[in-house]
Order: structure tokens, then sequence, then C-alpha cells
């Protein structure tokens, strides 16, 4: 049994760069296909208020809850980095949902082909992390391009929690991260199946089991042997697979551990 922790099965139908159709109208099948896969929890993650509130909407309605599915819906809510020029207000529409989702973001930082100035991403940043800290949630971080600026925020607050989705770093990012007071996760999806960069290779070897986590990013980034494809949920095992083979621990220690992790830090489960 695995967990996704970061999905955007709330996303509407639309093409994608590549011209593969993305978005989720055929919900049951995914879900079907979700539930034969071992996946148990899906974490659909927020990126603006309106989509927080769809992937909330996704979670609370009946008909896909898991008496019916057998795949339990979870929503965080959040701005990415992208949306940061939003302004406070989208802040305080998150704020009104900070009681009803499980996480908060995804949020951060992103300077790699981001027209959004850097002050606005961090204003926004802190400001996330903040309504998390008031709310005792944990927070799902983007960071791309942005580590030193990220790791600066980062040190202003020693009892934030979260997972640094999506993780692409280099070793020297992993032990910075670990080295945080508060609990720092790493998100694993299907980049690790086809990356070039030995480095990033490497950096998630570095990564303990206690702090792992599987993830889709779906309908995005769909992981050997599904590249081209739209992701989704039922194609998590082949990243727990491919990180099976790169800890040479066996594929259900793998699920084990990472959905302790999930448990743990979302605080959902049985």
């Amino acid at each position: 049994m695995i967990i996704d922790t970061h999905a955007h099965l709330q996303f509407r139908t639309r093409k994608g760069t590549t011209g593969v159709a993305v978005g989720f109208e055929d919900m049951a099948d995914v879900l079907e296909r979700a539930q034969e896969s071992g996946v148990t929890d899906i974490i659909n993650v927020g990126v603006t208020p309106e989509d927080s509130r769809a992937a909330l909407r996704l979670a609370n309605d009946k008909q896909w809850a898991a008496v019916r599915t057998g795949v339990r819906l979870h929503a965080t809510a959040g701005i990415h980095p992208h949306d940061a020029g939003l302004g406070d207000q989208a802040l305080d529409l998150i704020h009104d949902m900070a009681e009803d989702v499980i996480a908060i973001g995804e949020c951060g930082l992103d300077y790699f082909k981001n027209s959004v100035a850097i002050d606005p991403q961090e204003h926004m940043l802190r400001s996330q992390v903040e309504i998390a800290l008031e709310h005792n949630l944990p927070v799902v971080f983007h960071v791309r391009d942005a580590w030193d600026d990220f790791f600066r925020v980062l040190d202003d607050y020693p009892k934030l929690r979260g997972v640094i989705h999506s993780f692409t770093g280099h070793s020297e990012e992993v032990q910075r991260a670990l080295a945080h007071p508060g609990e720092m996760y790493f998100g694993l999806n299907g980049i690790m199946t086809f990356t070039r960069d030995e480095a990033q290779l490497i950096a998630a070897r570095a990564i303990p089991m206690e702090r792992l986590l599987l993830e889709t990013d779906c309908p995005f980034l769909a992981p050997a042997p599904y590249r081209g494809k739209r992701n989704e949920p039922a194609y998590l095992p082949a990243v727990a697979e491919f990180l099976s083979s790169l800890h040479g621990v066996d594929v259900a220690e793998i699920a084990r551990l990472t959905t302790a992790n999930a448990h743990e830090l979302f605080g959902i489960g049985d």
C-alpha cells in the first residue's frame, strides 16, 4: 500500500505542452486504477485559492468517498510561486481554508522562468508559512533554482514541518534540510526515473528512509516507462520500484516506510 502525497486530480482538462491531454474527467477510472495499483490515499495539492477550493471539494465529494472507490482523497490549500502576484486577498482565502485541509501549499520560491519578482514570492511564502504555524499544519514546498533564499527563510521558522516536493536538489540541499530543527521530508517522483543528473540520484540515495515520501505530481512528470502520457496515481509504483533499486531496499519496505512517513507528516491514515 502506498500514498501519493502530491497530485492535482482537481486540474481541469486541457492540453499540456507536449500536446498530451491533462486533467481528470475520467475520475472514476483514474481512482479505480489507483486502487488496483495499491494506492490508498491521494493528496491533491492546491496552487491558487480557486484551485485549492476545487481540491477541497473533491476531497469532500461523496461521489468519490473511500466507501465507494477505496481511495481516500485529501486536500491542501496554497499559492504556487508562479501565482505569487495574486496579493494579500488571495492569502486571506487560503487562511479561511486552513481549518479544512491537511497542509498549506504548494508554496515556495521559483527563480526558473518565473515572471513574478523575488520579493512578492518571498512575501507569499512567509505568509503561508505563518498560516501553517498558526494552524499547526505542515507545508508543501516548491523550490526551483532558489535554494539559498529558501533556506534563509526556513531558518526563521525552526518549528516548521514540511516536505520539499519534487526534490531535485543535490546532497548539499539534503543536508541543509535535515539540519533544520523541524521535520523536513523529501517528495520524490517520476523525475528520478529519467533524470540524467547523477548528482540528483546521489542526493536521493542520501535521503534517510524516515524522511522519504512518494508522489506523482500528476498530471505531470509521468515516470519511465510511461513518459509522454498523462501521469496519474496508478503510476506511483514505478517510482517506488525505482527507489527500491536505488536504495537497495525491498519495494515492500519502501511502501511501508513512505506510507508511515506520510501518516506522520500529514496526520492521515487508518
